[in-house]
């Protein structure tokens, strides 16, 4: 009688790292913690210039993921441009897709925070805002006074594990 209630407890127990196991490290409800754009856009690297989200927070600005196991998902934003929406998402190994929009993102080791980094290609815009053929800021430049060069970016968002 002891073996049976221990088999028992044996497979309670691996079922229940099974369903853990299944929902992954994603799964859960997420809050944006930091927002900007690395110093260094090529390598994403060196400080975050996190004016921009510094701003937006002091108008009551927040950001939550809430990513469920089903592979559904709501975004929860308030503040300015308050309101919900719907998403559906996956995790593709260090790939977050959310709304068919997949980014790399890092996971902290103690699983309670990711990061997903953003890389924006330099590009030029003439004075209609079309993007043009151009592809260094002197030929930019140089074909119209109008145009204006962008430079490559990285942005950074943080998120922190609600427990």
């Amino acid at each position: 009688m002891k073996k049976i209630i221990f088999i028992i407890f044996l497979l309670i127990l691996g079922c229940q790292d099974k369903k853990e196991e299944e929902a992954g490290p994603l799964v859960g409800t997420w809050k944006l913690i930091e927002m900007g754009t690395y110093t260094v856009a090529g390598k994403c690297s060196g400080e975050v210039d996190d004016e921009e989200y510094r701003g937006l927070k002091s108008k009551g600005f927040t950001l939550t993921l809430e990513l469920k196991k089903d592979g559904t998902g709501i975004q929860t934003v308030t503040g300015p441009d308050a309101g919900t929406e719907n998403f559906s998402w996956t995790d593709f190994g260090q790939t977050l897709c959310i709304k068919n929009d997949c980014v790399s993102y890092e996971m902290a080791p103690s699983e309670l925070s990711f990061r997903l980094n953003y890389k924006e290609d330099a590009f030029c815009q003439d004075e209609d805002y079309n993007i043009t053929i151009h592809d260094n800021k002197r030929a930019c430049e140089e074909a119209s006074t109008s145009n204006a060069w962008y430079p490559e970016k990285c942005n950074t968002e943080r998120y922190r594990k609600n427990l």
